[in-house]
């Protein structure tokens, strides 16, 4: 399977993603060891690939892998605070790469129909859904606009980069970000219009082309990840020092 933005054939429940993401939070609050965290990446990176997304998996070990070697190599050698900042931004996002994990796959394998029938099945309230559904359309519309607005101040002479950030903040402010905050607004507006008209706020019983139910997989990852959590538990509990 191909990384897509949006995968329909996840071989993976909602619903047990969504548990993964929680017990990936409580996990990476249970130990701060190298070894740990490469532990329980890892963990989350076999998940991922089982359901076809190798290219992000090699994307994660090469952002592990690199942060390890910069704190390695940086510890040896004098450091001022851009240094530092560096570096502090490559191990926060060490630490939280599982959560990331979870959350990218969800956010990529998942379709805001697809979001909504399982909600609807977790006996979500109706203002709930058509805020998740908006927020699942939101993503994918904002990143065009994103790239609407980019393309059209090329086209002017004005590039969205680093340098102009730093050199002429009220120049990117201004012409990047408030023409953006502008179409979200827009984009917000119209898609809950739209969610509506659709029906999802009607008193009725909802049905959907998408059968939402566990599998053998999502079992056999649940189990896997109750095993985790009560194996650090312990072994927190008996003093180890995780």
């Amino acid at each position: 399977m191909r990384d897509l933005n949006f995968v329909l054939g996840s071989k993976y429940d909602l619903r047990t993603k969504l548990i993964l993401l929680i017990g990936a939070n409580i996990l990476i609050f249970l130990g701060f060891g190298l070894y740990y965290q490469s532990l329980i990446t890892l963990f989350f990176i076999v998940i991922i690939i089982s359901d076809g997304y190798k290219k992000s998996a090699i994307r994660y070990i090469s952002f592990f892998v690199i942060s390890v070697i910069l704190e390695k190599t940086l510890t040896y050698i004098n450091r001022n605070f851009i240094i530092n900042l560096f570096l502090f931004f490559f191990v926060i996002g060490r630490k939280f790469l599982p959560c990331i994990i979870v959350g990218k796959w969800i956010l990529n394998s998942t379709s805001s129909s697809l979001a909504v029938a399982t909600l609807q099945k977790l006996k979500f309230s109706k203002d709930s859904l058509i805020m998740i559904s908006v927020i699942f359309r939101c993503f994918p519309t904002i990143k065009d606009e994103w790239s609407h607005i980019n393309m059209a101040m090329k086209t002017r002479g004005i590039n969205f980069n680093l340098k102009n950030l730093l050199k002429k903040p009220l120049l990117i402010l201004e012409y990047f970000f408030i023409p953006l905050f502008t179409s979200v607004l827009e984009i917000g507006d119209e898609l809950s219009q739209s969610a509506i008209v659709r029906g999802l706020d009607a008193p009725v019983e909802k049905t959907s082309r998408h059968l939402t139910k566990f599998r053998k997989k999502d079992i056999s990852v649940l189990i896997l990840m109750i095993l985790n959590l009560l194996i650090v538990i312990l072994m927190k509990v008996s003093g180890w020092d995780l």
